[in-house]
């Protein structure tokens, strides 16, 4: 297959994911092939839309003959590097922060939180979920060099200075929940997510649908 073209789009990437997932779930169910309309019940994402993204990452299929599910499993695996371990850090051991790391993404082996860090005494020094808390003042003395994702569940107020720190210690990849876009180094790629503004988007759509009915 060939490398990932420079022009494919934002949200093709970020449904990558959804359909490594799906392929994986179908390949260990025994599928064998499947065509964009059935992935497309599956995934509740149109059938020209997955047609769509799926011809940005080269020939993955054929018109009338569908896809196959090994090509699909490796092709969308190499995109996402699931060979290679990603060790990450948390910042904030809220309610949000703590679901986190009780979860530790259990479905994604390659994916691990290893060790996080907040500003609250009654919460450092503690392990949630087995990972390890410390207090954030202290994350020179943790720090490894191997470590450049971060996820942050902080407050906004205190999303700038969070990020400032991380980034000096050559943290580049962010996944943050303050929705509030902040500077930052051109080296560091930051995803917000907000939740209040994907579940008002999620009722809009379900709305649209019934009165489409």
């Amino acid at each position: 297959m060939q490398d990932t073209k420079e022009h494919v789009s934002k949200a093709t990437i970020k449904r990558i994911p959804l359909y490594y997932r799906a392929v994986v779930q179908l390949q260990q169910e025994g599928v064998a092939r499947i065509r964009s309309d059935r992935l497309s019940e599956i995934i509740h994402i149109p059938s020209a839309t997955i047609r769509r993204d799926f011809s940005s990452f080269g020939e993955l299929g054929k018109s009338g003959y569908g896809y196959s599910i090994a090509t699909l499993v490796e092709e969308f695996g190499r995109l996402l590097d699931v060979d290679s371990s990603e060790s990450i850090i948390l910042v904030g051991v809220g309610g949000l922060g703590r679901a986190l790391l009780m979860n530790n993404f259990r479905r994604n082996p390659d994916l691990n939180i290893v060790m996080a860090f907040d500003a609250d005494p009654a919460k450092v020094n503690t392990r949630v979920g087995g990972i390890p808390v410390y207090p954030f003042a202290t994350l020179a003395a943790h720090m490894n060099p191997s470590i450049h994702t971060a996820i942050l569940a902080v407050p906004s107020s205190s999303q700038t200075s969070v990020i400032g720190t991380l980034e000096a210690f050559g943290i580049n990849a962010i996944l943050t929940f303050a929705p509030q876009p902040v500077a930052c180094a051109p080296q560091t790629t930051i995803r917000y997510i907000d939740l209040t503004s994907e579940l008002q988007s999620l009722i809009y759509t379900a709305h649209q649908k019934v009165k489409a009915r």
